[in-house]
C-alpha cells in the first residue's frame, strides 16, 4: 500500500521538478532574448505547476498520516533520531509556496520582469530543497552512522546519544542525491517532452507550434545533459554501495561468494538453491567496472558472508539491469539526435523523433520508478539498516503496524491515488494546452514591453 501511495507521489515530486527548471529557464531566454514564445511558455508552464503543486501537498499530507499510520515503531525512532530533516523540509516547502505564489498571482504587478524571473529560483530552490530532504532520512535508513547509539538500541530498545544533524550527513548521502537530483530531472523533462512532442505534432499554428518548439528545445538540452549525468550518478551510487551497503551490492549484482579479481557481470538471472542461473554471463565485466584504475583488483562483496535469512529478494538485480538496460538505450536515442544536431538534420522537427520521444518519455518514467523500486526493495528485510550483525536496526516486519484498521485505510488510499493522478494529469494538460494564442501572446508582449522592443515573430 505505502509503496503504490509512494510510486504515485513521485510522479508529481518528478513533474514539479521538470516544471520549475522549465519555467525558470525558458522566462530567462523570453527576457533575455525578448522572444514572446518563451515567456508564453513560462506562463503556461507556471499554471500547470500551481495544479502539480496543490495535488502534490494534499498528497504529501496522506504520506505523512501513512507514515504514522502503517509504521507507528519506525517513526519513534525517527521522531527520536532523524526528524529534523522534516522539519526543515517544511521551510523548503513555505519557500516554494510563497515564490510559486508571487510569481503566478503576482505575474503582472513586477515592472522589472528581471526581478520577476528571481521569484522562479525560489520555486526552484523550494522545490529541489523538499526532494533533497527527504532524501536525507532515506540515506540515514540506510547508513544510520553516528545518528544514535545503535548497539545499546539493539540491547535495550532505548534510544541515546542522538545527534539529530547526522541525518544531513551520512556515508550514503551524496551519492543518493546526487543520483536522486539527475534522475528526476531527466524523468520530469522526459514526461515533458512526450507532452510538448504530442502536441506539436497535433498543432497546425505556426504560433501554436513556436511555443510547443520552444518547450521542446529547452527539454531536449536538459535531457541530454541529464543522461549524462543519470550514468555517472548511477556507476557513483553502486561505488558507494561496495563500500557502505556491501550486502546490498551483492544481492542488486547477483554476486554469491566474495572475490578479489574475476567477478563476472551477470544479466538478468534468478538464484536457485544458492547459485545464480538463466543469466547471460560477462567474465571479468564487473571487477573491471568497480575497480577500473587496479584493472580489477579489489575486494567484490558476497552474499555467502550473510545468513541467507537477510538476503533481499533475488529479483532486485532483475529490476536493476531493467534500469540500466533502459537507461542505456535512451542514452543511445539521445547521442543520434545529438548527431542529427550537427548533422543540421534538425531532429526536433522530424516526426519519427517526435514519435520516439512519446515512448521514451513512459520508458523514462518507468526507469526512475523501477530504480525506486529496486533501491527500497534491496533494504528488505530491513527498513533500518546496520553495517555489523544483525545487520538492521529494524525490520520491515518490526516497524509495521498490524492494526486490522490499515487495511480498508490502505485501500481507500490507493483508490484515491487511481482517481487522483490521471485527473491532475488531465488538468495539467489542459492548462499546457495553447489555446488562446493571441491572448498568451498578448499578454507576453506586454511583458517585453517592460524590458524593451520584441523582436520580430520566430526569432530568438
Amino acid at each position: 500500500m505505502f509503496a503504490y501511495t509512494i510510486s504515485s507521489h513521485i510522479l508529481l515530486v518528478t513533474l514539479t521538478l521538470g516544471l520549475a527548471l522549465l519555467i525558470t529557464i525558458s522566462e530567462f531566454i523570453g527576457i533575455k532574448y525578448k522572444n514572446r514564445y518563451f515567456l508564453t511558455l513560462a506562463r503556461k508552464a507556471s499554471t500547470a505547476l500551481v495544479i502539480n503543486f496543490a495535488v502534490g501537498t494534499a498528497s504529501g499530507i496522506f504520506m505523512a498520516v501513512e507514515l504514522y499510520l502503517f509504521w507507528p515503531e519506525f517513526m519513534k525512532v525517527v521522531g527520536a533520531v532523524a526528524m529534523s530533516a522534516f522539519y526543515a523540509e517544511v521551510f523548503a516547502f513555505l519557500l516554494e509556496s510563497i515564490t510559486l505564489m508571487m510569481y503566478v498571482y503576482f505575474w503582472d504587478n513586477f515592472k522589472n520582469r528581471w526581478n520577476h524571473w528571481l521569484t522562479s529560483i525560489g520555486v526552484l530552490v523550494g522545490t529541489g530543497g523538499s526532494a533533497a530532504l527527504i532524501t536525507d532520512v532515506n540515506a540515514w535508513m540506510n547508513t544510520p552512522e553516528g545518528s544514535f547509539n545503535i548497539p545499546y538500541y539493539l540491547k535495550t530498545g532505548i534510544i541515546t546519544d542522538v545527534n539529530p544533524w547526522k541525518v544531513f550527513w551520512e556515508p550514503s548521502t551524496f551519492a543518493e542525491q546526487f543520483h536522486m537530483y539527475a534522475v528526476e530531472y531527466f524523468a520530469g523533462s522526459m514526461m515533458l517532452l512526450g507532452y510538448f512532442a504530442y502536441k506539436y505534432l497535433r498543432s497546425s499554428g505556426a504560433d501554436e507550434r513556436l511555443v510547443y518548439s520552444a518547450g521542446l528545445k529547452i527539454l531536449s538540452v536538459i535531457a541530454i545533459i541529464d543522461i549524462i549525468i543519470v550514468g555517472a550518478s548511477g556507476s557513483n551510487e553502486l561505488d558507494t554501495l561496495l563500500v557502505v551497503e556491501p550486502l546490498k551490492y551483492a544481492a542488486l549484482e547477483q554476486d554469491m561468494v566474495p572475490v578479489t579479481y574475476g567477478a563476472p557481470e551477470h544479466i538478468f538471472g534468478v538464484i536457485i538453491n544458492g547459485h545464480p542461473a538463466y543469466y547471460v554471463n560477462l567474465p571479468l565485466a564487473q571487477s573491471l567496472l568497480a575497480y577500473p584504475f587496479t584493472f580489477g583488483h579489489g575486494y567484490i562483496p558476497g552474499l555467502s558472508s550473510y545468513p541467507s535469512s537477510v538476503w533481499p529478494p533475488s529479483f532486485v538485480h532483475d529490476t536493476l539491469d531493467l534500469m540500466v538496460g533502459f537507461g542505456v538505450l535512451m542514452g543511445f536515442f539521445w547521442l543520434i539526435v545529438v548527431i542529427m544536431y550537427f548533422m543540421k538534420k534538425d531532429p526536433l522537427n522530424k516526426r519519427s523523433v517526435l514519435k520516439a520521444l512519446m515512448f521514451f518519455s513512459g520508458m523514462a518514467v518507468y526507469t526512475m520508478e523501477d530504480g525506486w523500486y529496486t533501491a527500497e526493495v534491496g533494504r528488505v528485510p530491513g527498513i533500518i539498516l546496520y553495517d555489523k550483525p544483525p545487520y538492521y536496526v529494524m525490520t520491515i516486519g518490526q516497524a509495521a503496524s498490524t492494526s486490522p484498521v490499515v487495511f480498508p485505510l490502505g485501500m481507500a488510499i490507493i483508490i484515491f491515488y487511481i482517481v487522483l493522478i490521471p485527473l491532475t494529469l488531465y488538468f495539467m494538460a489542459k492548462v499546457l494546452k495553447v489555446s488562446n494564442i493571441e491572448d498568451d501572446l498578448r499578454h507576453a508582449d506586454d511583458d517585453l514591453s517592460k524590458v524593451g522592443k520584441s523582436t520580430p515573430a520566430g526569432m530568438r
